[in-house]
Order: structure tokens, then sequence, then C-alpha cells
């Protein structure tokens, strides 16, 4: 088969419609683009809540490319560069009151790397040891030169993420799917970084105006040694990882397919013999070369395989040459560093077998069922529009979660009115992205909400009237989701004696559940609701926004900035640190979240009812919402989402009728559920409390009572 051309065009066909039924299509990769540029923006305005301007970031790699599947399961990259350093060329381009750091490179230097020499800030002159700043990772060499070591981040880094903190090649993270790298940015192409623009080429590819916008792309110092240096440390690598993501968003589907078969090739056969060393980038690369070289008429969908097998010539001659070349930066041999000399004829013989006997190997891959697939073996597959769905389902988290980062990190940081209101004049400006404006115009209504809210908890606090335009912000932020924005609302009415009002929004909010409404929220360290079928089809079928509005329940937050408007009972949950084993079994960076009341909708929904159905007397609908909170607790929760604090609140209502017992057993179910950073300790010890003082009511206990509530 592998001689007959028509053999070859019929199985690239048939491999090209398995691939679109693994979730490769145009609309997927769109999807995934879409989803992480969306990260990138989410990102810089989370850098401006922070007051954290030393950094911007991008996300790079095979999410942001869209070139990935399910089976993959590939990471996350992101690119972030460190703005308080000024790196030059050229002492010309010195400027007074920064960071400047020196490229140093001669002809000892190795290909792609560099070292950088700290500068003075007041003037253009090289720094000594003795004025060097104390916090920052140096080493001076033997001719004087104090140079930044790429390690300068790993310290930091490991106090705040202790145990998690993991360091592979340049990236440093803490979570598994994550890789970050800290880099250093200069404004302009560096040295060898020109070979994509100077080296002959074709012409027809890359295209004239996508060179003439690489041009204006910035080279990056990535904190990584040569391979084969005595001196790494001292050593930072030049990226033109911008560029890269250019040419890959250039890329038509029919290429963005033959690039993720060759990343599944890698992985199915090449890396059980040499692991990640023969790397994603290595494929990469030898795609670029190829599609440089061969014509633009051959890239069609009926020669898929044949395109796949031009790329693994590429690579065969890289084999048998033992040097693998940069697409952007000339001098480098990727193979340095990766692979042996030894494995050179292993891999080589194995290439060769592949490009002869091609639908041999495709039959034999398992990642993403694709053998089965192909052969149309009678064996159970997901259907495309099943892989469609799950892509779907994977990006419209990650947009739900960028969408509530921005009020979710607001809170966190108790961001004032003022700062507040700069934060959401920083998102209009960046506003109308022509790619992802709708996103962030939802994120702007979280904020509405967020700045309504402790506008009024200000205004209650000072018992001054609300005005006029809080309830505005209010209103236009009701469809942030379908309920947060509302139970917000009615709660800001209960606590300020508005129950009627409080009664309205709660009874119209709870018209609006149905049967497949998602209950979303942060659930660092707690089980995660998991959304109906129906709720996934209508993610297929809606834009994010609608989705959100209409099937998304989000969590109700509230911080000490918003206090009074609260109930009471709940402020405890902004105290659940209370023993030194409670610290210990807090993780920094991860349960910030646990100085904040934070509950699930539906749970919230019903205890608001509840108060609000005894503070109007209306007695046979607070029993209602009791009993609804009580099957929620029970049944319908199944412990997932922020349990806790609902069996917490359902505790209290059992306490406000007189019900002791099971207002104990609930007290003790959450603490038991949940025994660290648990609001529900002051709820056990003050009902104690209470017991012990209907026994000894003349013990001059309340002095101890009043101590015990002021400190909480």
């Amino acid at each position: 088969m592998d001689r007959d051309p028509e053999g070859h065009h019929f199985m690239s066909l048939r491999l090209s419609r398995v691939l679109r039924d693994i979730g490769v299509t145009r609309q997927m990769v769109t999807r995934r683009r879409r989803t992480f540029l969306f990260a990138e923006k989410v990102s810089s305005v989370n850098r401006l809540i922070r007051c954290d301007a030393k950094y911007n970031a991008f996300v790079f790699g095979s999410q942001s490319e869209g070139t990935t599947t399910l089976g993959m399961n590939s990471d996350i990259d992101t690119f972030a560069w460190e703005k308080h350093f000024n790196v030059i060329k050229y002492w010309s381009e010195w400027e007074q009151g920064e960071m400047n750091l020196l490229i140093i490179k001669n002809d000892c230097s190795p290909p792609q790397h560099c070292c950088l020499q700290m500068v003075r800030h007041d003037c253009p002159l090289p720094v000594t040891r003795e004025m060097a700043t104390a916090n920052l990772d140096m080493a001076e060499t033997m001719d004087g030169m104090v140079l930044l070591k790429n390690t300068w981040l790993d310290n930091p880094m490991e106090q705040i993420f202790g145990r998690l903190f993991r360091k592979q090649g340049p990236s440093r993270s803490a979570l598994k799917y994550l890789d970050v790298i800290v880099a250093l940015k200069y404004s302009g192409l560096l040295f060898e970084c020109n070979f994509l623009f100077t080296r002959p080429k074709p012409g027809h590819w890359p295209r004239p105006e996508i060179l003439a916008q690489a041009r204006q792309c910035e080279t990056f110092l990535v904190p990584q040694g040569h391979a084969e240096s005595d001196q790494s440390q001292l050593e930072w690598r030049f990226s033109t990882s911008m560029i890269e993501r250019l040419l890959m968003f250039d890329l038509n589907i029919l290429k963005i397919q033959i690039y993720i078969f060759l990343k599944i090739l890698r992985t199915s056969f090449f890396k059980p013999l040499v692991g990640d060393r023969l790397s994603t980038f290595h494929f990469k690369t030898a795609l670029l070369f190829t599609l440089e070289t061969y014509p633009p008429e051959i890239w069609q969908e009926r020669n898929l395989l044949q395109c796949v097998i031009y790329c693994l010539k590429t690579l065969q001659r890289w084999f048998k040459r033992r040097f693998c070349p940069h697409y952007t930066i000339s001098g480098v041999d990727l193979f340095v560093g990766k692979l042996r000399k030894w494995e050179f004829p292993l891999l080589s013989a194995v290439l060769s077998d592949m490009i002869d006997n091609i639908m041999d190997y495709v039959s034999q891959i398992e990642m993403d069922q694709i053998g089965v697939r192909i052969g149309n073996i009678c064996r159970s597959v997901s259907t495309g529009y099943q892989n469609s769905l799950a892509t779907v389902r994977f990006c419209f988290d990650w947009t739900l979660n960028d969408i509530f980062e921005l009020y979710w990190r607001c809170t966190i940081e108790k961001i004032d009115i003022s700062k507040t209101r700069s934060i959401l004049i920083k998102v209009r400006e960046i506003l109308y992205d022509s790619y992802i404006w709708e996103e962030l115009q939802h994120a702007q209504t979280f904020l509405y909400q967020y700045l309504a809210s402790v506008t009024a908890s200000r205004c209650l606090r000072l018992k001054n009237r609300i005005p006029s335009d809080v309830y505005r912000l209010y209103e236009v932020s009701l469809d942030s989701d379908l309920t947060s924005s509302r139970l917000k609302f009615a709660s800001m009415m209960y606590c300020s004696g508005q129950y009627e009002r409080a009664k309205q929004v709660l009874v119209y909010t709870e018209a609006l559940m149905h049967a497949d409404v998602w209950q979303y929220g942060r659930f660092s360290g707690r089980s995660q609701h998991k959304p109906t079928e129906r709720f996934i089809q209508k993610v297929f079928e809606l834009p994010v926004s609608e989705v959100i509005k209409r099937h998304v329940a989000c969590s109700v937050v509230f911080n000490s900035l918003e206090i009074c408007c609260v109930p009471g009972f709940l402020v405890y949950e902004m105290h659940r640190t209370i023993r030194p084993e409670d610290f210990h079994h807090r993780r920094k960076s991860f349960d910030d979240w646990m100085d904040l009341v934070v509950i699930d909708s539906k749970p919230f929904m019903f205890y608001l009812q509840y108060l609000t159905f005894r503070q109007l007397g209306e007695e046979e609908r607070r029993l209602e919402a009791l009993d609804k909170l009580h099957n929620y607790v029970c049944v319908e929760s199944r412990g997932c989402g922020y349990i806790d604090t609902a069996l917490n609140v359902l505790g209290h209502c059992y306490e406000l009728e007189n019900r002791y017992e099971l207002a104990w057993t609930g007290y003790r179910k959450s603490l038991g559920l949940l025994p660290y950073n648990n609001a529900a300790s002051w709820h056990i010890a003050l009902a104690c409390y209470r017991e012990f003082l209907k026994e000894f009511p003349d013990n001059n206990a309340a002095i101890w009572h009043l101590a015990l509530t002021t400190s909480i």
C-alpha cells in the first residue's frame, strides 16, 4: 500500500476523518486559541489587581496553538517576562534609574546563549561585587564581572510554594499541569536570531506579511544554560517563542492535523525509546522546515500521509547528520544535550521503517484510539461529537475560571472601591479586542457585583442611605451568572431590613433554577459538582456568556469589606483558621480564600429564604425553606462543593428552631468531614457555652462570652 499513491490518498482521507473525530477541527482549534488568548488578557488585569506590574505573560505551546488532543493531556505552557530589568545590547541603550543588564556574548559563548552583566542604575558602568544587591542571586567572574545567575528566582519561588515547587529545564511551577518560564525580554532581535530573515528561502512560506510581523517580535532570555557548558548557571538562552507562535497561528487546519499526527507518532513510538529527549519541538522544527521546502500545492487533505512522510524524511536527514538546526536561530544544534551518539542509528532505523510502512504504525497507535478508528475495528470508541463536547467543556471550564478569576482576585485581595473602579477602567481599555471582547465584558459584570456589595456595606456600616447608583450597579450585574449576583443583592436587602424586597428577589431567583444548572466554584480542596449531560450540550451549542447567564450558579463570596451585607452567622466563616493545626493545613498561595465567606448558591438561597421568611413571620414558607436546605445538604449535594459551610448554616437554622440536637449533629458532621479550617469549631464551642450558661446562669460568664465574641 505504501507504494500505491491511490491507496495513500484513500488512507489520508480516512486519517483526516479520524483526526476530526478526535477533535482536530478548525472549530476546536479556534476555540482552544480563543480560550488561552483570553487567559492572557485576564492575567494582565490580575497583575493590576495585585499591584504587580513587574510581569507580563503569554501562553505558548500546544494549548494556545490548538495543536493537542484529549489523549495527549498536554500541559499549559506560560511565558512570563520580568519588566523590572532593562536588557541592553549596547551601552547606548542604558536607562537611568532602571535595573540594567548588559548582554555579554563573545566567540567563546555557546550558540543561542549569553551572560548578563549587572550595570549600575545611576551611570552606565558595571556593578562591582560591593555594590551588588544582596537579594539577587549573582556570581563574580575571574575578571571581576558581576553576572546575574539563571537561578535567581529559585529560592523565592521555593519559599512560596514549598514542597510543591518543581523545576524542569527553564520552567518553574507548583502545579503539575502548568509550566511557567520566567524570562527577561530584549526589545528586538538578538545576534543569531535574525537567521529566519537572512537565510535563503523559496519564498512561498512563511508569507511576507508574517515575516514582517515576526521582525517586530521581541527576543526573550530564558533561564537555562547550555547543556555542555561548565558554567551553565551563568548562561541565558535566547528564545523566539513569539515568532514561533506567530508561525503556528498561520497554519491551516490540514497543517495542524499533520503536526498533531507527528506528535502522536513521537509519543507512541519514540518516547518509549528515548523519553522526552526527542521532543515535540524537534518535530515542530521538522514541520516548519518541510513547509518551507516543499511546494504549497502538495499540502492537501488527500496527501496528508505523504506530507507526514516528508516531515519524517526531514527528521531522518538530521539523524544521519546528527545535527538538528533551529528554525529561527542560527548555529544551534537542537540534538545537543538531548540525544546520545549511540541512539541515532536506533532512531534512524525506526524512522526508516516508519516511512516505508507508515500504515502499519498508524494501526498500532493507542492514543485517542487512532489504531482502532483507522481500522474500523468493532470496538466502543467515543464519537466525534463526544470528543468535541469534551474539548468544548475543557475550554469552557478554563474560560469560566478566567472570567470568575478577576472577581475572585478582587475579593481575596480586599480591593477597595477606588481601586475597583480603576480596574474597571483597565478592563474597558482592553475590552474591544477583536478576539475576546465578549468574555471580558462578562468579567466586567462580576466586578460590578463586587463594587455594588462593597459600596453598600460601607453605607450600612456608616448608617447611611444606600444611594440609587449602588442599586444600578446591582442591576447591571444581575446577569453575571444565574444566581450569585441576585443572591448578593437579596443578602444586602436582608441585612438592611428590606425583607419584602429580599423575598421577591429570592422567589424570582429560585424560579430561575432548573435541573441542568451547574453549581460552579473555585473548589480548592473540595469535590466539584458534576454538570449534567444536557448542560454540556448547552456549552457546545451556546456562546460562553449565554451559558453562564442561564445555566451556571456561581458560589457566593464575601470579604471583610462586604461584612455588613452578610448574615451575621456567616461572618464566622472568615475566621475558620483558629488553632495552630489549622494554620499547618493551609497551603500557601492556594488556600487564601479561607479568609472569605464562600458558600454554594443553592444552600445560600435556601438559607436566606429561611431567614427572610422568619423575619416576615411566614411560618409555612420558613419551614419549607428549611426542608429544602436539609434535602440539599443531605441528598442533592452529594458532599460536593462547600459542604462544610452548607452544614453549618443548616445547623444554625435548627438552632433558631430550638432543635439543638439536630444543630449539634450538623456542626459535628461538618467538622467530621473537614476537621481543619472549619467555622464549625466556633459553633460547637458557642453551643457548649450556651448550654453552660443554662446550667450556671449566675456565673458571671457573660464577661467571658463578651471577650469570646469580641475576639471573633
